[in-house]
């Protein structure tokens, strides 16, 4: 089976790790570490300030940033997406490492290497300003806790440095969903760290709203 375990052997801290490239993030989620009292997402939606929980309404994609969650201590960048699905489905859409090309223009090949009980290794190749990347990551999932998450390869010869990321997603009602993302990436020396903040700032917002409606679209929506 995937082993949530941390993996012995880990990509180098890099020096910035807010240095995030948006479309990679979604690329690949790493594990997450059960919480020991989850909170429900009515607790979060109650937990945040008028202005972001209006803005999450209206747009279903909120970027979390300072200690709300952009670096919140843990290095990660972090998002709250609001899907029109129950949970169990945005689950299942989440899991379809493979299907990825169907809603992230900028990945050429997303295809399935290795396949076992609860995880799966995902071959991936992307062209991002003129570059290639190819990367290999280790998907986990777990229905009960809602947890989806992933982490590089370490068997494979990454482009990347780092990679981990983790969504977590919680029943809103019968018919709707929370998704509580984060992750973290570095692509190493191949682009500077300005480049990756550019990339980030611009992209990442799009890039979660692509999941997004993919999901809330039953895998129908292309960008």
């Amino acid at each position: 089976g995937c082993d949530p375990a941390p993996m012995e052997r880990r990509a180098p801290r890099i020096r910035r790790i807010p240095a995030l490239l948006p479309l990679l993030l979604l690329a690949t989620l790493a594990r997450a570490e059960p919480a020991a009292a989850p909170e429900t997402a009515e607790q979060v939606l109650k937990s945040l300030p008028p202005k972001q929980a209006a803005l999450l309404e209206r747009e279903r994609v909120l970027m979390l940033e300072g200690e709300d969650g952009g670096d919140g201590g843990d290095g990660m960048i972090h998002a709250l997406v609001l899907f029109e699905r129950p949970r169990n489905e945005v689950i299942r859409y989440l899991i379809q490492g493979p299907r990825q090309t169907e809603f992230r223009p900028e990945l050429r090949e997303a295809r399935l290497v290795k396949e076992f009980d609860g995880g799966q290794v995902i071959h991936y190749e992307m062209r991002m300003m003129l570059m290639r990347i190819e990367y290999q990551a280790r998907h986990g999932w777990d229905f009960e806790t809602g947890q989806v998450w992933w982490s590089l390869d370490p068997d494979f010869h990454n482009d990347l440095a780092t990679l981990e990321g983790r969504w977590e997603i919680q029943a809103l009602g019968p018919r709707r969903s929370l998704g509580r993302f984060g992750s973290r990436i570095d692509v190493g020396p191949a682009l500077p760290a300005f480049l990756q903040d550019m990339a980030t700032r611009s992209k990442l917002p799009e890039a979660m709203q692509n999941v997004r409606r993919w999901v809330d679209s039953g895998g129908t929506y292309r960008p």
